[in-house]
């Protein structure tokens, strides 16, 4: 039996200034080999009004190269989605949501979408934490080990001692070889103490690998989506996404593959709505 390793390394940063974001499409050169048999695993939770996780985990003999999750049901843009993280050890990737400090009244759900393959050449996991501290907001970028691509990854922000969605996940970038996350404090008032946390999964270059960003419209409705598709010939391996422009208002709701060649994100403003003109952002890493 082919014996398949995968490694994991934690790094602990202060925060790193962003990437260029450059976009359109950027093709890889020096290919090792695509992933072969990818497929997505779906998996939705209950629908209630208190705080939860939701898991989507990989087949036997496979682990997770990226995913993502969606919010569903009532006061979309009071649940933030603040861990969205692949966990390599357990073969899955896990999504959880809580509510604003206002509450919902209505009932809510979690879906969580793992993107599972066998283990890939090279692959990697990275983790890093932020400073705790009531800076705002907060970035911090990983990098993969030279010579390695980023095929996915995930990000939390977590406010310390505190049960509710207070601060929010605004940005999980996927670079070329970095993965980027951002976080703000919801509104822009929460006066504790957060941080956000960082994880990106490298391999070795693959096989036509090119980074799809699209935008949505920017303006002041109170949602919107964008879809990144992989052009023909090529399968979706990892999935990012941001909010540009909306100053703590704007919670993600969605950021995840919707079909093995799609990746989809989708934000709405909070209760109190936001004047100025905001967008979001979507990222597919695709290869052949």
């Amino acid at each position: 039996m082919r014996r398949q390793e995968w490694t994991r390394r934690t790094v602990a940063l202060g925060g790193a200034l962003l990437s260029a974001v450059v976009l359109g499409q950027v093709a890889l050169s020096g290919p090792v080999a695509a992933v072969p048999g990818l497929l997505i695993r779906t998996t939705v939770g209950p629908s209630n009004s208190v705080a939860k996780s939701q898991n989507a985990v990989c087949p036997t003999g496979t682990t997770v190269i990226g995913g993502g999750g969606a919010v569903t049901g009532s006061g979309l843009g009071q649940v933030g989605m603040d861990i969205v993280q692949p966990l390599a050890d357990a073969g899955l990737y896990s999504v959880t949501g809580r509510e604003d400090p206002n509450g919902v009244a209505g009932n809510w759900a979690l879906t969580a979408s793992a993107i599972c393959a066998p283990a890939p050449s090279g692959l990697e996991v990275v983790t890093g934490h932020s400073a705790t501290s009531s800076v705002n907001p907060k970035f911090l970028e990983l990098f993969c080990p030279a010579g390695k691509r980023a095929i996915g990854g995930g990000g939390a922000a977590l406010a310390l001692g505190s049960g509710a969605s207070d601060v929010l996940l605004e940005d999980l970038r996927i670079n070329q070889s970095s993965v980027t996350v951002a976080g703000v404090e919801a509104g822009n008032a929460f006066a504790g103490n957060w941080s956000v946390d960082a994880s990106v999964i490298c391999v070795d270059p693959l096989a036509g690998e090119q980074r799809v960003i699209v935008d949505s419209a920017d303006n002041s409705t109170a949602s919107r989506a964008v879809t990144a598709t992989c052009p023909a010939g090529k399968r979706l391996h990892g999935v990012g996404g941001e909010i540009v422009g909306g100053e703590g208002q704007v919670r993600l709701t969605e950021m995840r593959p919707t079909s093995s060649t799609t990746a989809t994100v989708r934000a709405a403003e909070d209760e109190n709505g936001f004047s100025g003109n905001w967008k979001v952002r979507a990222y597919a890493v695709c290869a052949t």
